[in-house]
């Protein structure tokens, strides 16, 4: 018996429940940050859920179980990397497991499956972007928090609707 390529996966991702489960929201938390640096993180994990949301569907049009898999390990790295890695006075680095799941080759590429993923060519791009711009959220802890993650954010956002523009116009929509 063979086991799958992707199988291995370092990906102990939670989803949202799962994480509140986990993880109590502590008001001392927020009331630590100013006003600003608060409606910036939010922001970011808002786009962040969007671009995930996004990638679950790409997800649930696969016919190959290990693309699928991939891309459902991005759209929780999505999520978690726009949220829970943006941490005000933290190293801005991004935990190898998310960039890994953030990959472009992992996502587009033949690895470890010798097949690609069943994607209109007018989504992949957006994909892509999407993970980069995920990826590079942690690290804006590093500068000016709220201008940077905003501005992260809102091209995440415009990312995730292009991709979903061309899900929608290539009739590939769920």
């Amino acid at each position: 018996m063979t086991t799958p390529p992707l199988s291995w996966l370092p990906l102990p991702l939670l989803s949202p429940a799962e994480r509140a489960e986990d993880e109590p929201a502590s008001e001392s938390d927020d009331q630590a940050l100013d006003p600003v640096q608060l409606a910036a993180l939010h922001r970011g994990r808002d786009a962040g859920e969007a671009a995930a949301a996004w990638v679950r569907e790409l997800a649930g049009r696969q016919n190959d179980e290990r693309h699928a898999l991939a891309l459902e390990h991005a759209a929780a790295g999505i999520e978690r990397a726009s949220h829970q890695e943006v941490i005000p006075g933290g190293d801005g680095q991004l935990a190898e497991e998310l960039r890994y799941a953030l990959a472009a080759d992992v996502l587009l590429g033949a690895t470890h499956t010798g097949t690609m993923p069943d994607l209109a060519p007018g989504e992949r791009m957006p994909l892509v972007a999407v993970c980069a711009l995920a990826a590079a959220m942690p690290s804006c802890v590093l500068g000016d928090l709220p201008r940077e993650l905003t501005l992260l954010s809102d091209q995440l956002d415009a990312a995730t609707a292009a991709g979903r523009a061309t899900t929608t116009a290539t009739g590939c929509a769920g």
